[in-house]
């Protein structure tokens, strides 16, 4: 998007920091910018795999909440542990994250600078040690295989296809709380099954309205008015500046975090394009 032609546009609206400044270092047309929306960076899966998990101590619950130690489960991705290893012999293969393309789409590129930093002891890589983390980041995208161009597909695909084809996936926060609003009959149908796994530590998708002209700041102030933010999180479950975003009762779905306190940051620009061009 930001990369693309932005003739006639008054505006970009990626999902992630990152695209801001890769935008900037193009040295781009820019009038103002403002985070609107923000959303975490979760695992998604089902009780079969998180009771294993939670055997094997990667997983923890605490306030009826699920954590997963993400050094832990990136260790147990790179080590090829299978899911018979853990004790859930039915499920085909090594435990694995599933993910969409880093190349394609945000939350797949969020999720690789994660597990990067995961793989560097929860340090956040950088140009000075990327090159020690290439060789088994590549190991693991091979590993993986094809991957979904957009998180909706992806999300679909794991409500559909069910544990044996999707036993974890990487997401947003918000996807599943905008579902549980949208789609509450669906919903209602995995409810019981469906657990959200909130990384420790885990990392912000950040939306960011880029304005490209003058009238993109009229646009900017709308999506900030405090009515439009408490949309955005009572139907659509992003966190935002309003107070009461980080009351988990609007929704009717289990294992919320009340807030959201181990965050890390990403990579920056130069290194996730490493990170990227080593896994097309």
């Amino acid at each position: 998007m930001v990369q693309g032609d932005i003739e006639g546009q008054d505006y970009l609206f990626p999902s992630s920091q990152l695209a801001l400044e890769l935008y900037q270092d193009l040295n781009r047309p820019l009038v103002a910018d403002d985070i609107v929306l923000n959303t975490p960076i979760v695992l998604y899966s089902r009780r079969l795999v998180t009771n294993a998990l939670e055997k094997e101590g990667v997983v923890t619950i605490r306030d009826g909440v699920h954590y997963v130690n993400m050094q832990m489960l990136a260790e147990m991705i790179v080590n090829r542990t299978s899911w018979a290893d853990i004790g859930i012999p039915q499920l085909y293969g090594n435990v694995l994250v599933d993910t969409t393309d880093p190349n394609a789409s945000n939350s797949g590129n969020m999720f690789l600078g994660l597990l990067a930093n995961s793989l560097n002891n929860n340090q956040v890589v950088n140009e000075n040690t990327v090159n020690d983390i290439l060789p088994k980041i590549k190991d693991i995208y091979q590993a993986i295989g094809f991957m979904q161009t957009t998180s909706s597909d992806m999300f679909k695909q794991f409500l559909r296809q069910g544990v044996g084809a999707y036993p974890i996936i990487a997401g947003y926060e918000n996807q599943l709380l905008e579902f549980s609003k949208l789609q509450p009959d669906v919903y209602e149908q995995v409810r019981d099954q469906i657990v959200i796994l909130y990384p420790e530590p885990t990392v912000w998708s950040s939306h960011v309205l880029i304005g490209l002209t003058d009238q993109s700041e009229v646009l900017i102030d709308a999506l900030i008015d405090r009515k439009v933010q408490d949309i955005a999180w009572r139907e659509h479950g992003f966190r935002t500046v309003v107070s009461g975003a980080n009351n988990e009762a609007v929704f009717d779905t289990p294992g919320i975090a009340t807030e959201v306190t181990q965050i890390m940051p990403m990579p920056d620009i130069d290194t996730m394009l490493l990170l990227m061009d080593a896994i097309k």
